[in-house]
């Protein structure tokens, strides 16, 4: 049995050993894309070109490697979102001599000059349109996207525009190593992008702006301190108790969906949205003068899943999608009513947590739990800051603050 080349092609012939040639030239089986074959037109041997069907593919290729010897073509580096990775599920390692080379993503920030060790790569190749979550880039500074004729450039731009992810430059790199039609392309407005028409194949690089870059904090972490947040006469969730409510939502997968019912100032959704990049977070304030603060929060830390809404709760209930996790930090004297929503709402299994300072409010936060068939859990959390005094420090008291949580229960018709 003879084992497989697999040789990465990088960005042209120009980049293929006189070894990488003498193997190609030497294979009874030549195996590749349309595209790739093309470039061996001469080649004398029998070729396979690789389409949709890959399953073909292989099984011919285990036949014909048994007293062939056999060459696959494959785009810069072939371990690289390419064939190589596919060939090592389907066939021994050990038959499988892998050639690499530039990758198209090594080509693409060496021909923009900017280096790549920080940048996330993504692979659109095959996926469902909406399948990849878009908003989970809002934190990054450097994507290159490889593209394929579906999920293109206008594709990707479209999905920054609804994703309302602003402040990246937009490049698209054309047939990269062909001297002749090789095109790089700037855009600062994602609109501009629908109105070209890009050849095949292209890469993607979003590059965030310096000014952008400057507005977020370096230091982004859980129960960061109160002032850097925008708030009015205080109503902001103080940084410790954020921390402890935050964990008592047990944020453990990055879909989540969470409500956040009477925001404030947004602490709490913003610090949560970095847990559930690939979710959603509904942040519901009634209060029309505290959106504000809400809006210049959410883009200090440049948080694109985060939808705010101005309801008074559970008015307009109807427009927020089905939670698994329930955070209220707000509800004044209508929180039976507001808890009775949530309740019904949550998924099974999902989470509700109730901060309150209010002794009525515990009681009907307990009390509305068990009435929804909830085993609720109540901690009491008292923080003490320490304050300079001439001669030594003090500690000043904060308002104690009661976090109840709970976990809605499987209904009985799921049970049996």
């Amino acid at each position: 049995m003879n084992p497989i080349n697999v040789i990465g092609i990088g960005q042209g012939k120009k980049n293929l050993t006189p070894t990488h040639l003498a193997l190609i030239q030497a294979a009874d089986l030549l195996v590749g894309g349309r595209r790739h074959l093309e470039i061996f037109a001469d080649h004398g041997g029998k070729t396979l070109v690789i389409t949709g069907a890959i399953e073909h593919v292989i099984d011919q290729i285990k036949e014909e490697m048994l007293d062939k010897k056999i060459v696959v073509l494959a785009s810069g580096d072939p371990l690289f979102y390419g064939i190589g990775s596919t060939l090592s599920r389907y066939i021994d390692k050990k038959y499988l001599l892998i050639h690499t080379n530039i990758s198209s993503v090594a080509a693409a920030f060496a021909a923009i000059g900017e280096p790549w060790h920080d940048a996330k790569i993504i692979s659109l190749h095959g996926k469902a349109c909406q399948e990849y979550p878009f908003s989970s880039l809002a934190g990054e500074t450097k994507i290159a996207f490889l593209t394929d004729q579906t999920m293109d450039p206008v594709f990707i731009a479209s999905m920054l525009i609804s994703r309302e992810l602003d402040g990246f430059r937009f490049c698209v790199l054309e047939n990269l190593g062909d001297e002749e039609k090789e095109k790089i392309s700037w855009f600062d407005d994602y609109s501009r992008v629908a109105a070209h028409k890009f050849d095949h194949p292209n890469i993607v690089v979003l590059l965030k702006t310096d000014n952008l870059r400057e507005n977020v904090s370096p230091e982004t972490h859980i129960g960061m301190d109160d002032a850097m947040y925008r708030h009015s006469k205080g109503l902001i969730t103080k940084s410790e108790i954020r921390s402890i409510t935050l964990s008592k939502l047990e944020l453990v997968r990055k879909d989540h969906i969470l409500w956040d019912i009477g925001s404030g100032s947004g602490s709490v959704a913003i610090e949560a949205s970095f847990h559930i990049p690939w979710g959603q977070v509904f942040t519901v304030e009634k209060n029309r003068e505290r959106i504000g603060d809400i809006i210049h929060n959410i883009q200090m830390f440049n948080q694109s899943n985060i939808k705010i809404l101005n309801l008074d709760f559970p008015k307009g209930s109807d427009q927020l999608t089905d939670p698994d996790r329930i955070f209220i930090g707000g509800g004044g004297s209508h929180l039976e009513q507001i808890m009775n929503t949530c309740c019904l709402r949550l998924k099974q299994q999902g989470t509700i947590v109730i901060n309150t300072i209010l002794i009525q409010n515990m009681e009907t936060a307990i009390r509305v739990l068990k009435q929804n068939g909830f085993s609720p859990e109540m901690v009491h959390i008292q923080v003490s800051r320490s304050k300079p005094m001439p001669y030594g420090d003090r500690l000043e008291p904060l308002n104690p603050v009661w976090i109840i949580s709970g976990r809605k229960p499987i209904s009985k018709a799921e049970q049996q």
